[in-house]
């Protein structure tokens, strides 16, 4: 596993894989798109042989850099789950680079409750000793799968990290709140939940109403690993958003 895929020629695009996993997560859309675009799919921080970072906004300076390390100053951006997050600070701070925002079973903040949040994260500390790989062996559907693919992704991917990695990245989704950025964006903006996933379709929803011009899309069939469960209507779904046009914000 490379810790930097970048392979294609044409306009730049983006993906931010989810908390607990890696960059292989984007097969389908890196076998869609790299014939005719610049397909680059990061490992984000305290994932594979990325050195973790102590928060979201670290996460995306972290891409950030390695983005401008190989040139890439204007791409569309996409992001799933922990991704989603990161791909929105960095569509905030650097909006002039990002020409297209894809968030795909993410949230802008998991809860904005402080006591919620003191709860998670007593619930999260067990998983300091608990190995991902004993959780690769739960059934796929508790994993966020709805698919054999998706779930044979995730039974492979899930034991490549440890459990303080594990713990690290999802403490770091629980705390980011990036709810202040939504009005903001200016750029053609496209929001997808899986069908199957109904605990996020209210905040979603509300998120893409918070996103001026913002698309909301429902994936069938689909639950958390949309775009392996789903891979051909993200794919279309992705295609639609690149195809919108709108002015480019000022530097």
């Amino acid at each position: 596993m490379t810790d930097l895929i970048d392979e294609g020629r044409g306009p730049a695009i983006v993906f931010l894989h989810g908390a607990g996993v890696d960059n292989a997560m984007w097969a389908p859309q890196h076998t869609h798109f790299h014939r005719s675009h610049r397909v680059v799919i990061p490992n984000l921080p305290g994932h594979g042989g990325v050195p973790a970072v102590g928060c979201v906004e670290q996460m995306a300076e972290d891409v950030h850099a390695r983005l401008q390390g190989i040139r890439v100053d204007r791409y569309a951006l996409v992001g799933l789950s922990l991704g989603g997050m990161v791909a929105l600070e960095i569509a905030t701070r650097w909006s002039n680079e990002v020409s297209h925002l894809g968030l795909i079973e993410a949230v802008p903040t998991v809860t904005s409750s402080a006591v919620a949040r003191r709860v998670i994260a007593a619930c999260l500390w067990p998983m300091k000793l608990i190995p991902p790989r004993w959780m690769a062996r739960l059934p796929a559907r508790h994993l966020g799968a709805e698919t054999p693919a998706a779930a044979a992704y995730l039974k492979a991917a899930l034991p490549r990290l440890n459990a303080a990695q594990a713990h690290t990245v999802l403490r770091l989704a629980t705390v980011y709140d990036g709810r202040r950025h939504l009005a903001g964006l200016t750029m053609p903006c496209a929001v997808m939940v899986g069908a199957r996933n109904l605990r996020i379709h209210k905040r979603a929803a509300d998120m893409a109403a918070a996103i001026p011009g913002c698309r909301h899309v429902v994936l069938p069939g689909a639950g958390h690993i949309a775009n392996l469960d789903a891979p051909d209507a993200v794919n279309a779904a992705l295609e639609a958003l690149l195809a919108e046009t709108r002015s480019a914000p000022s530097p």
